[in-house]
């Protein structure tokens, strides 16, 4: 404890000399009435970032055919992965197609994305018994940006960030005024995704608040299976928002919020897809299908300050949810889950000197809950237990981190940091991140000519088990819990290069290689007995690589690469594609946009094993709109348009051909 006291002592000296040490040549530098522009951005600068960073903006999002974030990122980064199975929606539990991964971290063995936090304006959106976020909050459509660090940011924030960081930040409005946008649309299997943002700005006080509702049928046939009725539908309410309030010329007060309510049935595997022998074996898994309802939210308040020389904010956060499932074709609710999580975080950054930056912080959080059975049971560790799986289990820990970046004559940046993390389950564990950056051309006054970025980095990355892995008995696909596992950590290291020409091209190409420690994997024989352990060594390299070209005013293409060797010992890293290819061409000119993406994946397994081989396939999608009486766009996205038949998750066929149109009005 004696490190926590000694970081938390400099993080209070630094406070001090921000509110009382600031000098009046320094305060007169500041222009009255600082508007904190996109005040959460982790990214300021990406040539100041020493490692890979994707910044997708607000304009990329709009002009992408997908309905939500998660399949945004997708097409702007090649090392992200995600599988899909519905025309809308991803969903949770065994049929849950979301198993996010950047550069091959974030699903380990079985399980969802559990190495890759996604936040909204800085909150963290991790479901505390399960320990992964859920992709389905992901689909509002108020976006400022998308930031997407790649690798290892354990120094910021601490468990869980080994494949990298997502930062969702929505949009306020930061001129006086007020805006609103509406839109609706229909299409394919009854689909609609429709929303209405509004955000204005008067004086000090700025706001912005948003609602989206998704439904569809689904493209699945409906089934009949003892008298009910399994379905894929999915219906999905999404609301945002944020209010800040200028407090004098150098602080700022914020209050954000998400609320995400769905429904999603699971409609089953199809015999034609799957290993079953009969048709019999096939409706005897049907019956434990469930439809799930969940309801996520999330809270934090912020106090931000930003001088010349210091800038800092304190973060007080709350992210809770209900899932509840049922067994569809038993009428038989299945599945009641009650999880918190909240915490306070305090960072504050210096520049004290020419090119230096030095960040402290201060950080505690306790997570966990509930999970029962809601319905009397006949299994007896259950009955024994009052139904419940895991009952008021909770883990706190608290961390202190500090991060220092020096620049040298405008030709090398030099980064460093270490946190150290006191946890109630697994003890004290210290993790920590370096990197240099080259500017090799930096003397060259012409931009089009300097701007090169050559980087390198290491860093220790961790992830602490989840209550689900820990305590939770009973609930697919883990039989026993493991109370003994020790945290995942990896090693990895980069190397890369970027490069813009004329304001036209750019390049980035980037190496890496990851060393795993511990990493979770399942063992046994499901579903007897099953459990998961600690896997005590993965090694593996990956490339990836990007290319922006502006062929013309109106002409932007893309192009994307990414290998991952996702063999190791004869097992697979599951849900991680060996190659993966992605590309898009907008035009946009003339009150008109018309905008082609395509996705090929190649190498992808179910399972660690290799016994479950997924699809190879390439899939395009087309966007068009045009925008009459300026304030009014028309579109139709078409997806799948060479209607290719794949799955991307076991025994779950992807839709071929649809589509879905609307309009959108904005004043």
């Amino acid at each position: 404890m004696k490190k926590i006291a000694t970081i938390t002592s400099v993080l209070c000296i630094m406070f001090s000399l921000n509110v009382f040490g600031e000098d009046a040549t320094g305060a007169q530098e500041v222009k009255s009435r600082v508007q904190f522009p996109s005040k959460e951005i982790i990214v300021k600068d990406n040539r100041e970032q020493p490692g890979t960073v994707s910044v997708i903006s607000e304009k990329q999002v709009k002009n992408s055919t997908a309905t939500n974030l998660v399949d945004v990122i997708n097409e702007h980064v090649p090392s992200f992965y995600s599988g899909n199975n519905r025309v809308m929606g991803f969903g949770v539990a065994s049929s849950g197609s979301a198993k996010m991964s950047v550069r091959g971290m974030g699903v380990s063995g079985w399980g969802p994305t559990t190495g890759m936090p996604m936040l909204i304006n800085g909150l963290d959106t991790t479901t505390s018994i399960m320990g992964h976020p859920v992709a389905d909050i992901f689909a509002m459509k108020n976006i400022d940006r998308i930031e997407v660090l790649h690798g290892p940011q354990p120094v910021l924030y601490g468990s869980g960030a080994m494949g990298g960081i997502v930062n969702v930040i929505t949009r306020r409005q930061e001129t006086e005024g007020f805006s609103t946008e509406m839109s609706g649309s229909y299409g394919s299997f009854n689909s609609t995704d429709d929303y209405v943002v509004h955000q204005g700005k008067t004086g000090i006080l700025d706001y912005g608040v948003s609602y989206n509702f998704q439904r569809s049928d689904g493209h699945r046939s409906q089934r009949t299976l003892d008298g009910f009725r399994l379905t894929s539908d999915y219906y999905n309410h999404n609301g945002t928002f944020r209010f800040g309030l200028a407090l004098g010329d150098f602080w700022y007060a914020g209050f954000n919020g998400y609320v995400m309510k769905q429904k999603i049935s699971d409609p089953g595997m199809e015999y034609r897809y799957y290993k079953f022998t009969n048709p019999t074996a096939l409706n005897n898994s049907l019956k434990d299908l469930e439809t799930f309802n969940i309801l996520r939210h999330g809270y934090s308040v912020n106090l931000m300050n930003r001088y010349d020389k210091f800038e800092g904010m304190v973060h007080l956060y709350v992210n809770l949810g209900v899932h509840d499932a049922e067994k569809t074709a038993q009428n038989m609710d299945s599945y009641h889950q009650d999880d918190v999580m909240y915490g306070a975080k305090a960072t504050e950054t210096a520049r004290l000197f020419p090119g230096s930056k030095i960040t402290a912080g201060i950080e505690a959080k306790r997570w966990g809950g509930s999970a029962k059975f809601p319905d009397n049971t006949t299994i007896p560790f259950l009955r024994d237990a009052g139904n419940y799986y895991v009952k008021n289990k909770f883990i706190t820990n608290a961390s202190v981190f500090a991060m220092a970046d020096q620049k040298i004559l405008d030709y090398v940046l030099i980064s460093g940091g270490v946190r150290y993390t006191d946890d109630s389950k697994s003890g004290g564990i210290v993790s920590w991140q370096a990197g240099v950056v080259f500017y090799p051309l930096a003397a060259f006054a012409d931009p089009d000519i300097s701007d090169m970025k050559i980087h390198a980095g290491i860093a220790r990355g961790f992830k602490l088990p989840d209550l689900r892995q820990l305590y939770l008995f009973g609930p697919y696909p883990v039989r026993y819990p493991n109370p003994y596992l020790s945290p995942e950590t990896d090693l990895t290291v980069e190397y890369g290069i970027e490069q813009s020409f004329f304001n036209r091209v750019t390049l980035a190409v980037t190496g890496y290689r990851v060393f795993s420690e511990n990493m979770f994997v399942p063992y046994g024989a499901y579903p007897n007995n099953y459990w998961i352990n600690n896997y005590q060594r993965v090694v593996y390299d990956g490339v990836e690589s990007s290319l922006k070209l502006n062929v013309h005013e109106f002409v932007n293409v893309r192009a994307g690469y990414s290998y991952i060797d996702n063999d190791y010992r004869g097992k697979r890293l599951v849900f991680v594609p060996r190659h993966r290819v992605t590309a898009g061409v907008v035009f946009e000119g003339y009150d008109a946009l018309l905008a082609l993406e395509g996705e090929g994946v190649r190498g992808v397994y179910n399972d660690t094993a290799a016994a479950q081989k997924l699809s190879d396939y390439t899939v395009f999608n087309l966007r068009a709109a045009y925008t009459i009486l300026e304030h009014v766009k028309v579109f139709a996205n078409f997806y799948n348009i060479t209607d290719r038949r794949y799955q991307a998750f076991w025994g779950y066929p992807m839709p071929g051909f649809h589509m879905l149109g609307g309009v959108t009005a904005m004043f």
